[in-house]
Parts: C-alpha cells; structure tokens; sequence
C-alpha cells in the first residue's frame, strides 16, 4: 500500500517543487495538495493522509493553526501521523512554537531537493513507514514525472500552467508620461538565503513582483529556478520574502567575475505579505 502525502502551501511554485521532488525520489508515494491550511483541513477530514508537509504562512488557516488541529484530531496525533513544517520562518520563536505544538521536524526555506527527501525519510522511519515510501511504484508508469523533473515542473507554473498559477511578469520600462514607476532604482544593503549559501547583498532595483541583487560569489553561483529567501525591512518590520531565481549573470564581462547580479522573482501570494511589500515600495 502507498503512502499518501498532503502538501500544504499557498504558493504553487512551492507546491510544484515539492511535489515534484517527492515523486521523483519516492515514486511509490501518493501525492495530493491543498493551497491553504482550511482546505487541507477539508480533505485531512475526507482522507487519512500518512504524512503532511505544511507551510508556516498562509491566508485563511496558517501552519501552524492546522498542525494545532491536527493533533487534537484521534487518526492525526504526533504518534501516527508525521507532520513536517516547512517555511522561513526560522527563528527560534517559531522554532518552539511549532514543537510545542507537535511538529515532527522542521526544514527551513530555501532548501534543496535532497533536504526536503532527508527530512521525508526521516519522519518516515520515525513512523515506522519507511518500507510504504520506498516501495516500487505500483502506479501506472505513465503517471510518472518526465525526465525535466523539479526544473522542468518550475517552469510550468512559471509558464502559466494551472488555475493558481501567477504568471512571470518581466520588468517593465516606462515611459516618461507614465503617472506611476513599476519598478524603483535603490540601494537596500540585506541578506538573501539560496539553497546552499547565504549571502549580505544589495537591492539595487525592486517591484512587487522582482527585486534586483548584487552579491559577490567566489564559491557557490545561486542556481536558476533555484529558491532564495530575502529580507526585507520596512516601518521596523522584517519580513523574509519566498522568490525564484529568474536569472543569474557576471556584473563584469570576465567569466571569473566574483560579482553576481540576481533576479529574483516573488513566489509569495499570502495578503499579509503583498501588504508588506506594497507599502515598502510605495515607501522607497
């Protein structure tokens, strides 16, 4: 018998990702996904789910409110139903308040496919149903990933695919009569997290939708539709932004250029943080 997985975020190039991965690496597992926490307290009532993998922040019902629910639920206590939080959040606050609510584990944004597999495994193996996630697939080859794996399913949400999809919005110029800008020169020294590394960097342009950086790189180069975390401060409020990396390019024409240019553009779709992000670049 298959594992059936629930994935929870409000994100769909998240959702994607994560989804995507599991099946590749644990092709017998049975995936569905629910793009908030109320939703996915829907179908856990419908459903039994083995294992949920849940972001912190979401409209309607968050993270952690459903991991709440979950655990005063008889088929979905800490004991038989893993439940793994995944969101950059990280700070110790929230670290606490997610154990203390009967989190499993906890893996931070961004992260790399391999993380997100360990992490799965593990709470597997800490249920006991190691033997469910590894098994064959018994489903139809047909129903399987193609070869472009968690690029390859990026691109389609980046393209457009799917009712919740936000679709790519490249920088616009304007013009002079043009009333208001889209996109804003700054200078906004922050961090920025990737897969692998995290770098100090400079904002040097930003909409609500992309954010423009400068970082020096000797060792690690931030990897296209890759996944980057940005802090941004605005009115003494930090919040830690979800992007995709758009593109990647040498500041100087030398291929051993050490200084990056980045683009990054917002996988976000909670209210909470577009608010956020309207009144940072209304105030700039």
């Amino acid at each position: 018998m298959s594992i059936k997985i629930l994935v929870v975020d409000d994100a769909s190039f998240t959702r994607d990702l994560i989804k995507r991965t599991i099946r590749q690496q644990f092709p017998a597992s049975v995936v569905e996904e629910a793009v908030n926490g109320r939703k996915a307290q829907k179908m856990l009532e419908k459903t039994q789910f083995d294992m949920v993998l849940c972001d912190w922040e979401m409209p309607e019902m968050n993270g952690v409110e459903l991991l709440k629910w979950c655990r005063e639920q008889p088929s979905y206590q800490k004991e038989a139903v893993p439940f793994v939080m995944i969101t950059s959040r990280g700070d110790k606050s929230h670290v606490v308040e997610a154990v203390q609510s009967g989190v499993t584990d906890y893996l931070g944004k961004p992260f790399s496919s391999e993380q997100l597999a360990n992490k799965i495994l593990s709470a597997a193996k800490k249920h006991k149903m190691e033997s469910k996630l590894i098994a064959e697939n018994p489903r139809n080859p047909a129903s399987s990933p193609g070869q472009g794996g968690v690029a390859a399913a990026s691109i389609d949400v980046l393209m457009g695919a799917g009712k919740s999809t936000r679709p790519v919005q490249a920088t616009k110029f304007t013009h002079p009569v043009t009333p208001a800008a889209t996109t804003k020169d700054v200078k906004i020294p922050t961090m920025v997290r990737f897969e692998e590394k995290q770098f100090r960097c400079m904002v040097v342009q930003f909409s609500k939708q992309d954010a423009t950086l400068l970082i020096k790189s000797d060792d690690v180069v931030p990897q296209v539709l890759g996944q980057a975390v940005l802090d941004l401060e605005f009115a003494g409020q930090t919040n830690r932004l979800n992007y995709y990396i758009q593109s990647v390019a040498t500041t100087e024409k030398k291929h051993d250029s050490t200084f990056l240019t980045v683009i990054l553009g917002l996988i976000d779709q909670d209210l909470e943080k577009e608010t956020f992000i309207s009144a940072l670049f209304n105030g700039l």
